[in-house]
């Protein structure tokens, strides 16, 4: 794999589209295809992405974790879908990294794209979480990216249900967690399984997503991007299955620095 500039398709973006196995919406894991873009969309997208840049700006952040509404979780007790790392490449400029899916398949990849960008996918609110490590974190994770580190954690057999203790797949948010992994743990190793071992010694708490057994039938037959092959057993009897959520994220850093910088930033 590698990194690209380019921007992805916009239908292909989404990291939690699992919590929407049975949904009818359009939502990213569906095949690509143009889409008008709305003004007023494209407005709100650049107007939320000044907010966060003007507020990395603020905090001096060299690095930053950020999370988009993609969708409406409430059902599910989650409020964001989606994260990425915000990194600043000239003084002033940020530039997100983040895995996506691609248009619905069994593939994803590493994409690199402005601010304005990742709010344009569609997103349920205009609403951004920013947090903020400390500066050392900040730092190990700028090295990762410039050192491509961050591409090299990045395994492209995808799964939007990849289970956090496997390394048969990778989804988005597990993307992410592994690379802040990679970091903690010693900046050498690039194992998956290494990583995921030492999350778990680190007493990292999954997710909780409720699959029935008809959607778990349907995601199985007919999704490219959805598999359950990888969990274990008595999640798949029971239908409840950990996943790596945005908010699993959040409490790792906040249960590691309980004074970890937090800004939640949205439109009016």
């Amino acid at each position: 794999a590698t990194v690209s500039a380019a921007t992805p398709p916009r239908a292909s973006a989404l990291a939690a589209g699992f919590l929407l196995l049975c949904s009818t919406a359009s939502y990213a894991g569906q095949s690509c295809g143009e889409s008008e873009l709305d003004p007023q969309e494209l407005a709100n997208a650049l107007e939320i992405a000044e907010k966060t840049r003007q507020y990395l700006i603020s905090q001096n952040a060299q690095t930053a974790i950020i999370a988009r509404v993609g969708q409406d979780l409430k059902k599910y007790g989650l409020r964001y879908s989606h994260l990425g790392l915000v990194y600043q490449d000239k003084p002033g400029h940020y530039t997100v990294l983040h895995e996506l899916n691609e248009c619905g398949s069994d593939r994803s990849g590493l994409y690199e794209e402005g601010l304005g960008n990742f709010f344009l996918d569609d997103v349920f609110a205009f609403e951004v979480l920013v947090m903020l490590p400390p500066a050392e974190l900040q730092q190990g994770l700028n090295t990762a990216i410039l050192n491509k580190n961050a591409l090299k954690i990045h395994f492209p057999e995808y799964n939007m249900l990849a289970y956090p203790f496997s390394d048969n797949y990778q989804n988005s948010n597990q993307w992410g967690l592994e690379l802040i992994a990679h970091v903690l743990h010693n900046q050498q190793s690039l194992d998956r399984a290494e990583l995921q071992n030492w999350l778990e010694a680190e007493h990292y708490q999954p997710g909780i997503i409720s699959v029935d057994p008809v959607s778990r039938i349907g995601a199985s037959a007919f999704r490219a991007n959805v598999t359950f092959t990888d969990h274990p057993l008595k999640q798949r009897l029971n239908g409840e299955y950990q996943v790596v959520t945005v908010e699993s994220v959040q409490q790792f850093l906040q249960k590691r620095y309980p004074n970890l910088t937090q800004q939640v930033l949205s439109l009016p």
